[in-house]
């Protein structure tokens, strides 16, 4: 299963996703932003400080500048 979960995401191999950011509506609309977006690192990037906080900066950017209501749709 996860071995054809991962040539679909990879499109047959020849695209690897660097990050991945997954948002919860219902989480964000119970508690705020806090906590309501998980992201997964590509493993050989996953230990960069500098890439971990420019995708919080960025992540942070879009969910204060954008409606989350409107772009979960």
């Amino acid at each position: 299963m996860f071995n054809w979960l991962t040539r679909r995401l990879t499109k047959n191999y020849k695209k690897v996703p660097l990050f991945w950011v997954d948002f919860n509506l219902n989480k964000y609309n119970e508690s705020g932003a806090k906590d309501s977006c998980t992201a997964k690192i590509h493993p050989d990037l996953q230990n960069d400080i500098f890439i971990q906080c420019q995708l919080k900066d960025t992540i942070d950017y879009i969910r204060n500048h954008y409606n989350m209501e409107r772009l979960s749709k």
